[in-house]
């Protein structure tokens, strides 16, 4: 499919799940398991541990786009990681859902924060796969949007279930994000003195499947 006609039905999917009104504000959506080539969406095997996802920034009024490969899981990492981070229950996925992101930092660099509650879903059994066998939990538990360090085509330690872009702190695709992000922020402030952030809508790859048909 077209990738500007599966950004149409994604953006619809959205609003009929979440409400979501593009002419209020920039949203940003994030679809798991797909990738685009040469203009066309088609799913991946969405393996764990790779960067095979995608994030949308819709602009305010719903016209303008653009988009990145991202991974929005967590990465293949050591106990001894896990331990020095303080995660005892899980590798943190986030839940399909409707959230708030804010422009802060992270590790010292520009990125998004959290800016509401999140619910994720920890990989208890540390099978690598988040589903009903693991629970879910709902609050603030430093779910960032960023760059990775260095590149890479595996995700490691870059995501312990923040949304990671393929792309380096350095690189022109995250600078001209986060600058672009930045701005329209700044616009949305001027707007609304109360603006929470931006929406941040999290999609699996069902969503993906049902648009194509499959």
């Amino acid at each position: 499919m077209d990738h500007k006609a599966f950004l149409k039905t994604l953006k619809e999917e959205s609003t009929n799940l979440y409400g979501i009104k593009y002419d209020k504000e920039a949203v940003l959506i994030g679809q798991r398991g797909i990738s685009i080539k040469n203009g066309f969406v088609t799913l991946n095997d969405d393996t764990f541990d790779r960067f095979n996802d995608l994030l949308f920034n819709v602009d305010k009024g719903g016209d303008s786009f653009d988009f990145r490969v991202v991974t929005m899981d967590p990465g293949n990492v050591s106990e001894e990681v896990l331990e020095d981070y303080g995660i005892s229950k899980g590798e943190a996925r986030v839940e399909p859902g409707i959230y708030r992101m804010k422009i802060g930092t992270h590790r010292g660099h520009v990125a998004f924060n959290q800016a509401s509650d999140i619910i994720v879903r920890r990989d208890a059994n540390s099978d690598h796969v988040w589903d009903e066998k693991d629970p879910v939990y709902t609050g603030r538990f430093a779910i960032n949007i960023h760059a990775q360090g260095v590149d890479k085509d595996f995700v490691g330690q870059s995501s312990l279930g923040c949304t990671v872009t393929k792309a380096t702190w350095i690189d022109s695709e995250w600078l001209d994000f986060i600058s672009h992000m930045q701005f329209a922020e700044k616009v949305s402030r001027n707007e609304n003195p109360l603006f929470k952030g931006f929406v941040y809508v999290v999609h699996n790859q069902d969503v993906a499947k049902r648009i194509l048909g499959i």
